[in-house]
């Protein structure tokens, strides 16, 4: 599997997506937590933040879709107890949002994502306006009126940043 390291993630920690996107997809009525994650994993893939605004070119573009990620992502597991260990994405959507034989993420307003390392989670908090880390016992209520499901799984396999460690 391979990771972003904690030192990356704590240079995001209180940016804003106007600091994080170059392209300039950052109206804070958008949803970022996908497009956040995609810009520090750099996954070009499916809708990018590039598109949306009208570049050609995919430089420096970020998927903005939670489920597209979800899609792409090796080896997905429900989490049952927060983890406290290892490192990978965690998605959080009601339970009923997860479904089929392989697992697919249904597109839905209510799902988030984020990056854990070792029982802390750094998303973009689309409230607060910016990059956010807490525990992944706190994640699991970020929709508080509904039962929620975690998922954990390892980053898609596209291209990788400097700075990432790669482990069997």
């Amino acid at each position: 599997m391979a990771m972003v390291s904690l030192g990356t993630l704590l240079t995001y920690e209180g940016q804003t997506i106007r600091d994080i996107c170059p392209h300039g997809f950052d109206a804070s009525n958008k949803n970022h937590c996908a497009h956040f994650v995609a810009h520090v994993l750099q996954l070009t893939f499916g809708m990018t933040c590039a598109r949306l605004v009208g570049h050609a070119g995919p430089a420096g573009a970020a998927n903005v879709r939670v489920h597209e990620l979800f899609a792409e992502c090796p080896n997905p597991k429900e989490v049952l107890e927060c983890p406290t260990r290892g490192s990978g994405l965690i998605f959080v959507s009601e339970a009923g949002n997860f479904r089929g034989t392989p697992v697919q993420m249904r597109n839905v307003r209510k799902k988030h994502i984020g990056i854990v390392i070792d029982g802390t989670v750094w998303h973009y908090s689309n409230s607060r306006d910016r990059v956010i880390r807490q525990s992944v016992s706190e994640f699991l209520f970020h929709y508080p009126r509904q039962t929620n499901a975690l998922w954990w799984a390892d980053p898609p396999m596209m291209a990788r940043p400097a700075g990432f460690a790669t482990s069997a």
